[in-house]
């Protein structure tokens, strides 16, 4: 499955958007055996990609035994963005996803969303909470 909107859909309109992903260029802010995330941009604009490329069979034990779901591509978060539009909630903007495969240890897909500077991550804005409870006493 290969969802695409502007630019994507005109940039890629003939080619393999899977081969289109692996060629993006941009700065890197996490790398993992599986995953990869990268801001970049395309047509005057910046956007995020998020790139699955399967997951390990350690991975997926390591998760549920910590009782947690392991991610095992993109489509939670594309099918977030969209519940969270739906419901009315201001969140990133998804232009394109792509899925392909049924296995999850050999799955890849990707998802672009916009980026949305000027913000800061949840994780940046949080990191001195635990030293500064007194915020919430």
């Amino acid at each position: 499955m290969v969802e695409l909107k502007e630019p994507f859909a005109t940039l890629w309109r003939g080619k393999d958007p899977f081969e289109e992903v692996k060629t993006l260029q941009g700065e890197v802010f996490r790398e993992l055996e599986t995953r990869r995330t990268l801001r970049f941009e395309m047509a005057g604009k910046s956007y995020f990609l998020k790139w699955h490329r399967g997951t390990t069979l350690k991975e997926i034990i390591k998760n549920l035994l910590s009782l947690r779901m392991p991610v095992l591509g993109a489509d939670r978060e594309w099918n977030a963005i969209h519940r969270l539009r739906d419901v009315g909630v201001d969140t990133m903007y998804g232009v394109a996803f792509g899925e392909k495969g049924m296995n999850p240890l050999t799955r890849t897909s990707f998802i672009i969303t916009e980026d949305l500077t000027p913000t800061i991550s949840l994780e940046d804005y949080c990191a001195d909470w635990a030293t500064n409870l007194q915020m919430f006493a």
